[in-house]
């Protein structure tokens, strides 16, 4: 309930593990997932039934989401990010700008005339 008090467009997924112990797991009826209209999925980490679906419909929606997103979060998240690949920017010495100053020794042996 916080996470959807603060992210309410935050894709969830609910995970019922372990269902190479008791196949009989996956006729329950999870009130949780109903009640927030969350997708359930029946996974065994042991022998990896639905396991990389599982990732694989996670990742989706994760894209879709980061792609799409209207959360007023992402936004400040964008913000900030940016802010520190500014700061990161800055405190990068720039390369074209040494290289071009010439030293005394330089100059001397330099034919500029």
């Amino acid at each position: 309930m916080e996470l959807r008090e603060f992210r309410p467009e935050i894709p969830c997924i609910v995970v019922a593990n372990k269902i190479d112990a008791d196949i009989n797991a996956t006729q329950k009826s999870f009130n949780f997932a109903k009640k927030f209209s969350l997708p359930l999925y029946f996974v065994s980490a042991a022998d990896g039934t639905n396991v990389v679906k599982l990732f694989n419909d996670a990742i989706r929606l994760a894209v879709s989401y980061k792609q799409n997103s209207q959360d007023f979060m992402d936004e400040i998240f964008q913000e900030l990010e940016n802010f520190k690949l500014e700061q990161e920017e800055e405190n990068v010495p720039d390369q074209e700008q040494n290289s071009s100053i010439e030293t005394p020794s330089e100059e001397a042996a330099s034919p500029h005339s």
